[in-house]
C-alpha cells in the first residue's frame, strides 16, 4: 500500500495517458429537472445546484455475483491522495479530469480545507460546486477565478462569499450556470460586477427577486 501512495500521482498520469478518462464537452448543455438550458453565463439565485453535484457521483466498485470486485487503480490512487491530501501543493500538473476527480472526492468526504483547496489552484476545473460546504468564502474564490476559461458551473449555495469574491469571476467567461442561495453578504452589487453586459443585469436583478 506503501508503493501505491507514493505512485499515486505517476499513476494517474500514466493511466490518463491511455486514455482512462474523457472530459465533458465544452458546448454540452446542462440539463435542470429535464429542460436544457443551453444559454451560456445565465446566473441564477433561485434553484439549487444540487442536481449538478448528482452528475459527479462518488466511483463505486462494480459488484459481482459473490461479492464485490476490487476497486480500479484509478480509485485506489485517488483514495490515497484524498487520505494523505496535506502532503500535496499542486495537482496544476496533473490532466483536468483527474485533478476534478479529486476535488470531487474532498468535497464527497469533507476532506477540503482552506489549506487544501490551494492545491487546485490554476487547475482548470470545470466544476466547482460548493453549495452548502462548510467553511466557503472570498479566500477560496481566487482559487476557483483561476480556474479561468474552463470553468463552467459554479455552486456557492449557502457560503460566506460576498460581493468582492464573486466579482474574481468576472474573467471566467465560458461560466454556463452560477447559484448562490442563500449568501446573504451577495448584493446586486456582486451581480453587477460579473455580469458586465446591462442584459445579463436585468436577468440577475430579476432572478435576485423570486
Amino acid at each position: 500500500m506503501a508503493w501505491v501512495k507514493w505512485r499515486s500521482i505517476e499513476s494517474l498520469q500514466d493511466h490518463h495517458s491511455m486514455g482512462g478518462i474523457c472530459s465533458r464537452k465544452r458546448d454540452q448543455q446542462v440539463v435542470e429537472d429535464g429542460v436544457q438550458r443551453g444559454v451560456s453565463r445565465l446566473y441564477l439565485r433561485s434553484c439549487s445546484s444540487k442536481w449538478l453535484r448528482a452528475s459527479f457521483p462518488r466511483p463505486a466498485m462494480e459488484s459481482k455475483p459473490g461479492g464485490v470486485s476490487c476497486p480500479s487503480l484509478m480509485e485506489l490512487c485517488i483514495d490515497n491522495i484524498c487520505e494523505d491530501i496535506d502532503k500535496y501543493t499542486s495537482f496544476s500538473m496533473l490532466p483536468r479530469d483527474i485533478s476534478q476527480q479529486i476535488f470531487n472526492e474532498l468535497i464527497f468526504s469533507h476532506g477540503l480545507t482552506d489549506a487544501s483547496v490551494e492545491a487546485f489552484r490554476d487547475c482548470a476545473l470545470e466544476d466547482v460546486l460548493l453549495g452548502e460546504y462548510p467553511g466557503v468564502k472570498d479566500s477560496w474564490m481566487d482559487v476557483i477565478a483561476s480556474q479561468g476559461s474552463s470553468l463552467l458551473s459554479v455552486d456557492l449555495c449557502g457560503s460566506d462569499v460576498t460581493d468582492t469574491g464573486l466579482g474574481l469571476l468576472k474573467d471566467c467567461t465560458n461560466i454556463q450556470a452560477l447559484t448562490f442561495n442563500y449568501c446573504d453578504k451577495i448584493s446586486e452589487l456582486g451581480l453587477k460586477h460579473i455580469s458586465g453586459d446591462p442584459f445579463y443585469f436585468f436577468l440577475l436583478h430579476a432572478a435576485s427577486l423570486l
